[in-house]
């Protein structure tokens, strides 16, 4: 890389301790807002019908509702059983969402009880009255229904363990696989490191905006922590590699950082694609994926952040400075041949540079070209 050769490129090492204070200070802000949210709703996120148990109902009124939905949820309030929650589409005000229980709504097969569908006409009627005037009529309904769920509370025990389960073995299966893959325990633990990282940046801000977390929320989660993983081994695999070549010259400090900075367009590249598709079924995708899309963008920014400023960090900090280089035979089976390499603490901010290391290199293979030609 030319940054490289001239000597400019970007001490990620040496950071370290400013892009772990970021990392701490947004998941101290999510987790007081998660917080704040449990004393408030009495849950931690805005849990969807299949978490919650109840009625989620989303109407299309005649007329445009007011933004904040007051109004509406005043007329809810009448018919549920504890708070209801109510959101206003806001790009699209006719469309509102309601999150209810109402007392005795399942029946012991799983359906709804007369009651409750009776109570939720009248729900109906009185809301469609309220804007634009009621009706029942086909093709001029108002108002319309767009979607109605029932869930019984058992149901959404049952998926919140599963979906706890679910990260736990798949972190669990993915530090058996780093280990096996580098044979460096201290690369496993700084990589389940980074995708908790991403877990709590996203949950953090699933629990600030507000974002409804339904049963495709484990979906999400998972595949930001598959993407995270990904660019964090590609990393690691660039470190073993010039381990092979720097570990017995430099200290490992520098060689991340020549790792970090050979990965980086490669990072940038990746995550930018991914923002791109992301935004692009936000805009043109409809309200009921634009909070599961949006808890997406988020991980995947996190993902891309916490294998270039937070993986690599959490493994030196494991390893104190010191790791053993590798070497790696044809058959791509790793085999350890050198000592461990002690950290000289006068060279990690001293003198010697990668621009160095790699001119050093370029000097010795020109001397063995001369000779060559002159014989």
């Amino acid at each position: 890389m030319d940054v490289l050769k001239e000597g400019k490129y970007f001490r990620y090492v040496e950071k370290a301790p400013i892009w772990l204070a970021i990392s701490a200070v947004v998941i101290v802000i999510g987790l007081v807002f998660m917080f704040a949210n449990k004393a408030k709703t009495g849950s931690f996120f805005n849990l969807s019908i299949h978490y919650t148990g109840g009625q989620k109902i989303i109407l299309q009124m005649l007329e445009e509702v007011e933004a904040d939905g007051q109004n509406v949820k005043q007329i809810v309030e009448g018919y549920a059983q504890g708070e209801p929650i109510v959101q206003v589409d806001q790009t699209d005000l006719r469309i509102v969402t309601i999150r209810m229980r109402i007392e005795g709504d399942a029946t012991e097969s799983g359906g709804i009880s007369s009651e409750a569908n009776k109570q939720i006409r009248e729900m109906k009627q009185e809301l469609g009255d309220a804007y634009g005037g009621y009706s029942n009529d086909e093709g001029s309904q108002n108002p319309v229904t767009l979607e109605q769920d029932q869930v019984g509370p058992t149901v959404g025990g049952e998926l919140i363990n599963k979906a706890i389960w679910a990260l736990v073995i798949g972190c669990i299966l993915i530090m058996l696989y780093i280990l096996m893959r580098f044979g460096r325990w201290q690369m496993s633990f700084a990589a389940i490191g980074a995708l908790i990282h991403d877990v709590l940046i996203t949950l953090g801000f699933t629990a600030i905006l507000g974002l409804e977390v339904s049963d495709s929320f484990i979906a999400v989660i998972l595949t930001i922590i598959g993407y995270s993983i990904n660019d964090t081994i590609i990393i690691f695999d660039r470190v073993r590699e010039n381990l092979k070549k720097y570990g017995d010259q430099y200290p490992l400090p520098q060689v991340c950082n020549l790792s970090l900075n050979q990965t980086l367009i490669r990072s940038v590249n990746t995550v930018v694609t991914v923002i791109i598709m992301i935004v692009a079924l936000m805009v043109i995708g409809g309200s009921n994926i634009r909070d599961f899309l949006t808890a997406m963008l988020i991980g995947m920014i996190s993902g891309g952040y916490s294998s270039i400023f937070v993986a690599t960090p959490l493994m030196l900090w494991l390893t104190k400075g010191k790791l053993k280089a590798e070497e790696v035979s044809q058959s791509g089976a790793a085999a350890i041949m050198s000592p461990p390499m002690e950290l000289d603490a006068s060279a990690v901010g001293g003198d010697t540079t990668v621009a160095e290391m790699v001119k050093d290199k370029k000097e010795k293979k020109k001397k063995v070209a001369k000779k060559q030609r002159r014989r």
